[in-house]
């Protein structure tokens, strides 16, 4: 079955990623991607493309922080769909303000995946949700031409303070590797339209 899958590879153009970090980084978004993976007779929608999400930086702003003068210890973990097999994790970071990673996790997703990322607290005991967010892979395509190539996305962190949500900070990502056709996709409309 494996045998019967085609893939396409792409190189992306490297993009500086100076407007998450002040320039003070010159990171990129350079990978080569698997852009598609087909099975014959199956529906564009429905098939699974690796997706490289890079978690780029966060800047926390939950009232379950500490001080502002404490050192915290992060990771941010991503879901697909809800699956637990396409839940991915960063390694820990630590930080005052600002919690850099660069760090590139990929996903098997849909065009119609949604992405949902948690940034959690690392405690001795037990992690804390500081913050979560999420991606509809369909609506970015769409913003962007059916195109993710190192779209670099700037998320409003949300979280539960005394039973209302509240902005808990930023979490910048960019995502790369997934081109769709439009017209393909549910309510899909292309330039010729």
């Amino acid at each position: 079955m494996l045998q019967s899958l085609s893939r396409t590879l792409l190189k992306v153009k490297p993009v500086a990623l100076s407007a998450f970090d002040g320039g003070q980084t010159s990171a990129s978004c350079d990978v080569m991607a698997a852009a598609s993976m087909t099975r014959p007779g199956s529906a564009q929608t429905t098939e699974k493309s690796q997706l490289i999400l890079k978690v780029v930086s966060a800047k926390p702003q939950s009232p379950k922080l500490p001080n502002r003068h404490s050192r915290l210890s992060s990771f941010v973990e991503v879901t697909a769909d809800g699956l637990t097999s396409e839940t991915k994790k960063t390694g820990k970071r630590s930080g005052h303000l600002e919690l850099q990673w660069n760090e590139d996790l990929t996903l098997n997703v849909t065009p119609e995946s949604h992405l949902d990322l948690k940034l959690w607290s690392c405690h001795t005991l037990r992690k804390e949700l500081l913050g979560s967010a999420t991606i509809d892979l369909l609506d970015t395509l769409r913003t962007h031409d059916g195109k993710m190539e190192n779209v670099q996305l700037s998320l409003v962190l949300q979280t539960e303070n005394k039973g209302s949500v509240v902005a808990g900070g930023e979490l910048n990502v960019c995502l790369d590797g997934m081109v769709v056709d439009l017209g393909s996709l549910p309510n899909g409309s292309t330039a010729a339209d």
